[in-house]
């Protein structure tokens, strides 16, 4: 008797599962966050942030109580017929947004108020692309208006990166709020164009002056400090990394420190390191070799 109810239960249970098939995939709107809506858009915040959000001619508008660089806001937006990329939309010009698309909606993250928009992608004819194996890192990031071209027909896939321009790359991409700086002597706090991409960086701790009161905002980037500020950026926006065990290809490992052997493996294991012998961190990173990078980084968390 007890097979037979068992076996009627399971046959109950096939019929439902076959005439009701299970949405796996279906999306489930977050309730444990402060959130508002509009017709296409849903603003989540964490951190207990008072919100208004409005839509307007194609314009997403944001604004919240809290609003700084370690307490970011998701906004999700429904396409419904736009197209293009998401840009924020600025008093000069439209910048770049970090946010991840989910085919009918994007999901952007955001670390400030922000009028939010779709717009045809930036086209770029970069010629030295064709037999780059960073092409697709470098068109993908320059369509979102992350990274620019030396000219508009030439990328520079091999030039070198200051630190300075880093700075400016990992706040545009993930789309951090610029903070202006008198710590370094050697900036211009009212003259210089990165001031506030090195405020932003260095009061998140991502990146560090060459001295206390000494940045060298021309100074090449090195491979090294590259890994380094895009490991402690992850960190910065709580990314955790898969504890298992990850075997480095390099045979200068015995040089790393803790901190740098850390991040190497991260990065490694996310695919953002190119396999070579040796990782000579010391050396100059190229616009290539950083572009495919931040890509990855990026994508890892959810932000691409």
């Amino acid at each position: 008797m007890k097979k037979t109810i068992q076996m009627a239960a399971m046959v109950v249970l096939l019929c439902a599962s076959i005439s009701v098939p299970m949405q796996t995939h279906a999306y489930q709107e977050p309730t444990n966050y402060v959130h508002m809506k509009t017709d296409n858009m849903i603003v989540y915040s964490k951190y207990g942030a008072t919100i208004s959000a409005t839509e307007k001619d194609g314009i997403f508008s944001v604004k919240a109580s809290v609003v700084n660089n370690r307490q970011p806001l998701e906004v999700e937006i429904f396409k419904n017929g736009h197209t293009g990329v998401l840009k924020q939309v600025t008093k000069k010009t439209m910048e770049a947004v970090a946010y991840r698309d989910e085919g009918d909606r994007v999901i952007a993250t955001i670390h400030g108020n922000a009028d939010l928009q779709f717009v045809y992608p930036i086209a770029n004819n970069f010629q030295d692309l064709s037999n780059s194996s960073y092409g697709m890192y470098i068109t993908t990031l320059a369509e979102r208006g992350i990274i620019n071209g030396q000219t508009p027909d030439f990328f520079g896939v091999n030039s070198k990166l200051t630190r300075a321009q880093v700075c400016a790359l990992v706040v545009r991409a993930f789309s951090l709020q610029q903070v202006s700086t008198t710590q370094f002597k050697d900036m211009d706090t009212k003259k210089s164009w990165y001031n506030g991409y090195v405020g932003a960086l260095t009061s998140l701790g991502v990146m560090k002056g060459k001295s206390y009161n000494e940045f060298d905002p021309n100074g090449q980037l090195t491979r090294q400090q590259a890994i380094l500020i895009l490991g402690r950026t992850l960190e910065a926006v709580d990314f955790k990394p898969d504890e298992e065990i990850v075997a480095l290809p390099y045979n200068d490992i015995k040089n790393f420190d803790d901190e740098l052997y850390q991040h190497t493996r991260t990065l490694y294991a996310l695919g953002a390191l190119d396999y070579r012998e040796t990782l000579a961190p010391a050396q100059s990173i190229n616009r290539g070799q950083f572009t495919k990078m931040l890509y990855m980084t990026l994508q890892v968390a959810g932000r691409l």
